[in-house]
Parts: C-alpha cells; sequence; structure tokens
C-alpha cells in the first residue's frame, strides 16, 4: 500500500511564494473532465493569493497555444499580470521560460496544483525540489488525475524521493496555507 501522506498546516510568505497552476486550461470547464472538480477550490485559493500579492503563474499543453482553448476558466479571473506559459513537456520548467520568471521575483517556494497530478504535477514538482532547490508545497485538494490509483501513486512518490527531495515538499490542503 503507498504512502498518504497527511495534510499539514504550511506557512509561507507571499512575497517569496509563487502559485503555479499547471494545465487547468478550459477544458477544464467540461463537467465530463476530472480537472472540472479543482475549478473551485483553486479559484477560492487564487483569490486568496492575489489578495496578498503573490506571483501566480499558469501553464497549458503546448497543443493549446494560439487557439481558443489556450485561456483559463472564467471562474480563475486571470489577470494581465499572470503569465500562462506552454511548454511542450510534463515537466514544466523543460521549456525554460518557468525558472527566469521565478528568479526574477526571488521565489523560494512553489505551490504546485493542477492536472493530471500523476503528470505535470508530480514532474513540475519533482524538477522544483531537484535541481532547482525550492520548496513544494503540494495542496492534495488541487490535483486530479484521471485514476485514484494515479493520484494515491502519485503523492506516495512525494513521500520517498531520494537524494533529499521528499523533504523539500509540504504535503497541505489549500485551507490549511497561511499566507504571511
Amino acid at each position: 500500500m503507498p504512502n498518504k501522506p497527511t495534510p499539514q498546516d504550511v506557512t509561507v510568505d507571499a512575497k517569496t511564494t509563487a502559485l503555479l497552476v499547471l494545465d487547468l486550461n478550459c477544458r477544464c470547464e467540461d463537467p465530463k473532465e476530472p480537472c472540472y472538480k479543482l475549478i473551485n477550490p483553486v479559484a477560492k485559493f487564487l483569490d486568496r493569493a492575489r489578495q496578498a500579492n503573490m506571483f501566480i503563474l499558469y501553464t497549458a499543453a503546448d497543443r493549446y497555444k494560439d487557439t481558443p482553448d489556450a485561456r483559463m476558466p472564467h471562474a480563475f479571473k486571470q489577470r494581465d499580470d499572470e503569465p500562462t506559459i506552454f511548454p511542450a513537456a510534463f515537466d514544466k520548467f523543460y521549456s525554460g521560460e518557468m525558472q527566469p520568471m521565478l528568479q526574477q521575483r526571488g521565489i523560494k517556494t512553489v505551490i504546485c496544483c493542477g492536472a493530471s497530478s500523476n503528470q505535470a504535477v508530480m514532474y513540475t514538482a519533482t524538477a522544483a525540489v531537484r535541481p532547482f532547490g525550492y520548496t513544494c508545497v503540494i495542496p492534495v485538494d488541487g490535483l486530479i488525475a484521471r485514476g485514484d490509483y494515479e493520484h494515491e501513486f502519485t503523492l506516495h512518490q512525494f513521500t520517498i524521493l531520494p537524494g533529499g527531495a521528499a523533504e523539500k515538499f509540504r504535503v497541505t490542503e489549500f485551507d490549511k496555507i497561511k499566507i504571511a
């Protein structure tokens, strides 16, 4: 049976934290999509992040670039200063666009939410902690996969990664994140 981490209280500094909303483009407005369940909880946390002036970055799969489906869900109320990038990989650092944006702002912690937990979230979060050295906050109510196995195995992976990586993850829930 995989490890199932217990969500913990987490405090983040808004000035040095970025919210990464991974692959939750407008396709998630379709109730048939698993990611539809994330629209309201992510939208609610986006409001909190904005109130604290936290940097917010969205991603969408590269196949959506320059198409009507590139936009984020209306409920997210994306602002002009909240960029969207379209990396051609599950690891959203891969294209090279994300790291400079985070580095310029002095980001030390990233909050990763999105779909799918076993693809965009797992690969991006893992790259965030290794090789880039960020602390990574994982709100379990901000992740989803097509199946329970994929989702639970992803959470398990965060607890067993070697080389000190597992210690850089903070598993939590949106309501357990205090923004300072």
